[in-house]
């Protein structure tokens, strides 16, 4: 699982402009799924809707302040009742990410292990070590005394919680001036490979392995980004001028990618190696995507395609070769069609869909609409129209740091409709065109289907016991 990568930042579906031969080799030798939509456009509650199966309006993880209560029923966890040996490497963001967070401690593996992981290994990501959090990688960074070093390295960047401090936009190039092996994504890498090579071979496994790139900050490898420095950048839609400080940053997270799509290759020839790749599901995918420019912003958070579409590959026994699908999939099913796929008994509050009859090549259409939300705000899609009701980038009343908690009880902003079929970049909204009334009235028909189908009964708890985060 990658963090912030966007759909169309991939050599498979950029005609080579991003280099990504070994995610290439996977759509390859499996499915590529076309229109693969995150549950949320923000870390947290994507990620605890993939491990949990549930929509956010179920789980009640709406922002990075939300997290799943100890003991949530887990797809992890299925398998690890099943036999499986799970172990999460890198980046998960299921516990919050405060300035006093340990990743380290004993809490947080009591935390991690109800939630059905056996054995942990986490990061912070993104340059959170600024903030004081504990993690594997501040530990292995203090060992090597390479801590201060980095630490001055990412105070170059200023993010939103850096308040009072000079520096550039996170969303700016720098190269990585240290050894490629002080870089969190190595470093996540050599220990998803030490784990493989250490794993007891008797046992099944299930292996997370979360890169925190190519999230912001861009710290480019320099031998990665001498094979983009001569390569035109393609512009961002609907931006009529674009400095070069953008496009440079633009190089810098598809060189990112790059080093992921390495470290991904890297895996899997070990596995090779080990015998064991041709009876191992490889999935790949995104938390969510990255604006990069498009429309003027930077980030995600907001309904547009390059916030809310992520790539997904699915490799292995069981599954298509060198198959795209176009059908409409949502992050929510990845959990429900593992399970699937291993012959495990998904749990009985997952909302996903199995997607192994897409897998076999036994149906063309799953789901007729995707379905997506940030805090009061919902965005549905057909595939053809996109209703937006609400939009949390154009929000402008002060509600605090909009993105991590965003109040889930106020009216929604105002709608925003697209047609995806001639208007793919997302540039007209049609939603005050009278032409377009009755497409907006059907689509918020739509929208409050599926709002009414993911609404999830839960088992009745007394006041006593229940305890909301």
């Amino acid at each position: 699982m990658a963090d912030q990568h966007r759909w169309d930042f991939t050599g498979y579906e950029s005609n080579g402009v991003t280099l990504t031969p070994n995610l290439d080799n996977l759509a390859r030798t499996g499915i590529t799924f076309k229109s693969a939509y995150c549950t949320a456009p923000l870390c947290s509650p994507s990620r605890e809707s993939i491990a949990s199966g549930r929509y956010c309006m179920s789980t009640g993880c709406f922002t990075n302040l939300h997290e799943l209560p100890p003991g949530t029923p887990t797809f992890v966890g299925q398998l690890r009742n099943a036999g499986y040996r799970t172990c999460a490497v890198g980046k998960t963001h299921m516990e919050i990410h405060a300035y006093d967070s340990d990743l380290t401690s004993k809490k947080h593996r009591r935390f991690m292990d109800s939630l059905g992981w056996d054995e942990v290994c986490e990061v912070s990501g993104n340059g959170m070590l600024k903030t004081g959090i504990k993690c594997a990688y501040t530990q292995f960074l203090r060992k090597a005394r390479k801590f201060d070093d980095v630490l001055n390295f990412y105070k170059k960047w200023v993010y939103f919680m850096d308040k009072g401090r000079a520096g550039v936009p996170d969303f700016t190039s720098i190269e990585w001036p240290f050894d490629e092996h002080f870089q969190e994504a190595r470093f996540v890498a050599d220990r998803a490979l030490d784990w493989l090579k250490n794993r007891p071979r008797s046992e099944p496994f299930f292996l997370h392995v979360g890169f925190p790139g190519p999230h912001s900050p861009i710290e480019p490898f320099p031998r990665f980004m001498d094979l983009y420095r001569n390569k035109e950048e393609p512009l961002p839609w609907g931006v009529g001028n674009c400095d070069n400080a953008l496009l440079d940053a633009r190089r810098g997270y598809r060189v990112m990618i790059s080093q992921i799509d390495e470290y991904v290759g890297e895996i899997c020839t070990l596995l090779e190696q080990q015998g064991d790749l041709q009876n191992t599901v490889i999935v790949y995918l995104s938390d969510h995507g990255e604006m990069a420019g498009d429309l003027g912003r930077i980030g995600k958070t907001c309904f547009y395609e390059a916030s809310v579409r992520v790539p997904l590959l699915m490799s292995g026994p069981g599954i298509a070769r060198g198959k795209d699908s176009t059908a409409l999939v949502e992050l929510i099913d990845v959990g429900k069609t593992i399970c699937e796929l291993c012959s495990v008994e998904p749990h009985a509050l997952d909302q996903g869909r199995n997607l192994l009859p897409l897998l076999h090549g036994e149906t063309e259409i799953l789901r007729d609409t995707v379905y997506c939300e940030m805090g009061p705000d919902r965005m549905l899609c057909d595939g053809r129209s996109k209703l937006m009701w609400g939009d949390p980038g154009s929000e402008t009343r002060k509600l605090g740091r909009i993105h991590l908690d965003r109040p889930v009880n106020i009216p929604p902003a105002p709608p925003r409709l697209y047609d995806l079929s001639n208007d793919p970049h997302e540039l007209h909204d049609l939603s005050a065109d009278p032409a377009s009334a009755g497409l907006l009235h059907d689509m918020k028909t739509k929208l409050l289907v599926r709002i009414n189908e993911n609404t999830q009964m839960l088992p009745f708890k007394s006041r006593r016991e229940y305890k909301p985060l």
